[in-house]
C-alpha cells in the first residue's frame, strides 16, 4: 500500500498530502519507488478524510503500476526530467511544505526557472552529474547575464549553485538520484564569493551615532537604539509587540520577524524568526525608557495600546507593522543628514556584536544575543573583528615578558 504523509503549513493545518509507492524494479534490479502529491479534499469530517484520501492513495498506486509493467506513464527515477522532478516532487512537497517565508518561496521560484533555463525542459534528472554541474557553473562565471545584461556577481552564481544542490541532495535522500554529484566537485571548483568585510561602528563611532539621534523624533530614536544594543534584526525590531516587552525583567521576548512578500496585498508576511526559536533579549534602563516615552506618544496618538499592538507601528494603525524596508530609507537619509559612516540597521546588528566582543562578551553570548543557531555564523562574522582589542591582547602578553 502506499504511504500517505500529510503536508502542513507554517500553523500546523494540513494542506496536502503525499503519497509514495513502490512500482516495481528497474533493469539493475533497483526498486522504483515514485511519489506525487494531492491536495486536501475539502468540506468532509476527519474520518471521512482519511477514508477518501486512503481511497485515493489506492487507485493511484494500482494506476501507477500498471502503467510502469505496461512499459510508460510513470515518472520514475530513470525517466524523471529535471522539470518534471522540481514541478511535480521538489516544489511542493519541500518548498511549499510550509516552513519557507513568502520571500524564500520567491527566492526558490526565481532561482529554479533560471535553472531550468539553462539545462532544458527534456533534461534527464539521472543525466545530470558531476561534468554537467562543473560546466553550469562555467557557464554562471563566463556568459549568464543579468535581465540588465551584466554578468553574474559572485554572489547571485553562488545563490544558482545552492538553489541547484538543494533540489539534487533532495533527490538523492528520497532515491531519485544515487549520489548527489554538486558533491563531488571539488572546492576550488565550486563557487565561492570573497568573504564580506562586515560594516560595522566603532566605539567613538557608535557614541557620536548615538549624539546624532538624540535631535531625532522619540520613535525613530527607540528603534535605533534597540538595534544598536542588542542586535536585533531589522525584522524582528518591527515585529515587536507591546506584550513582548517586560518593565519587570527589562527584556523583550523576540518571538516574530517581518519580511517582504510582494503577492500579499499588505506587501508584507508576518512569520518566525529566522532562527525559529524565540528567544528573550534584556534591554538596558535607557532603551526601556525609550521605548516607555514613545509608547506615551502613541497612545496620545492613537489610543490605548493593547499588549497585541506593534511597538512600531505604521503612523496610521497600531496593529499593523512597519514596512521593513522603512528602517533602512530614514537610516539612509539619517547618516547623510549627519555626515556619520553609510551604515544600514543591519550593520548596526554588527556593531552590536563588537561592542559586546570589545566589551568582554565570549562567542556564545554573541550568538545568543543575535540569536544564531550556529557558532560558526557569529565566527566567521565577528570573531577577528576587534583588531583593537587583539592589539591589547598581544600588549598584555608582552608586558608580562616585560615584567618578568
Amino acid at each position: 500500500m502506499a504511504t500517505i504523509k500529510a503536508n502542513k503549513n507554517k500553523d500546523g493545518k494540513i494542506v496536502s498530502y503525499r503519497f509514495r509507492a513502490l512500482v516495481g524494479t528497474d533493469e539493475q534490479g533497483k526498486q522504483v519507488r515514485i511519489t506525487t502529491t494531492i491536495k486536501r479534499p475539502e468540506g468532509l469530517t476527519p474520518a471521512k478524510e482519511k477514508k477518501e484520501v486512503e481511497r485515493q492513495a489506492d487507485a493511484w498506486e494500482k494506476e501507477q503500476r500498471e502503467a510502469y509493467e505496461n512499459g510508460g506513464g510513470v515518472s520514475d527515477s530513470g525517466k524523471i526530467t529535471l522539470k518534471a522532478f522540481i514541478e511535480e516532487h521538489w516544489w511542493p512537497d519541500h518548498v511549499m511544505d510550509g516552513t519557507h517565508t513568502p520571500s524564500s518561496i520567491q527566492f526558490y521560484k526565481y532561482m529554479s526557472d533560471d535553472i531550468l533555463a539553462y539545462f532544458g525542459p527534456v533534461k534527464k534528472l539521472r543525466q545530470i552529474n558531476a561534468e554537467s554541474v562543473k560546466r553550469y557553473v562555467k557557464y554562471m562565471n563566463t556568459e549568464a547575464k543579468t535581465k540588465a545584461g551584466k554578468p553574474y556577481s559572485k554572489a547571485t552564481t553562488q545563490h544558482h549553485f545552492g538553489t541547484l544542490r538543494n533540489i539534487l541532495e533532495y533527490a538523492t535522500r528520497f532515491e531519485y538520484i544515487d549520489k548527489d554529484p554538486c558533491k563531488l566537485l571539488s572546492a576550488k571548483e565550486k563557487p565561492h564569493r570573497d568573504k564580506k568585510q562586515v560594516d560595522f561602528l566603532s566605539p567613538e563611532q557608535a557614541k557620536e551615532y548615538m549624539r546624532c539621534l538624540e535631535n531625532e523624533p522619540i520613535y525613530w530614536q527607540a528603534l535605533q537604539n534597540l538595534l544598536i544594543t542588542t542586535g536585533l534584526r531589522r525584522g524582528e525590531a518591527v515585529g515587536l509587540q507591546w506584550g513582548d516587552v517586560s518593565a519587570d525583567g527589562l527584556t523583550i521576548t523576540v518571538c516574530r520577524n517581518v519580511t517582504m512578500d510582494m503577492n500579499a496585498s499588505e506587501k508584507y508576511h508576518i512569520g518566525q524568526t529566522k532562527g525559529k526559536d524565540a528567544r528573550v533579549v534584556p534591554i538596558s534602563r535607557r532603551v526601556y525608557g525609550l521605548l516607555i516615552a514613545w509608547k506615551r506618544e502613541q497612545e496620545a496618538r492613537y489610543g490605548l495600546a493593547m499588549p497585541h499592538a506593534f511597538v512600531f507601528c505604521r503612523a496610521d494603525d497600531l496593529y499593523t507593522p512597519l514596512y521593513p524596508t522603512e528602517p533602512t530609507r530614514w537610516q539612509r537619509k539619517f547618516v547623510r543628514r549627519n555626515n556619520l559612516p553609510d551604515v544600514s540597521p543591519h550593520d548596526l546588528r554588527h556593531t552590536a556584536a563588537s561592542l559586546a566582543i570589545a566589551g568582554g562578551a565570549d562567542l556564545k553570548d554573541v550568538q545568543e544575543l543575535l540569536g544564531h543557531k550556529d557558532a560558526s555564523t557569529t565566527m566567521e562574522f565577528y570573531l577577528g573583528l576587534t583588531v583593537e582589542q587583539q592589539r591589547r591582547t598581544v600588549e598584555g602578553i608582552e608586558a608580562l615578558l616585560s615584567n618578568g
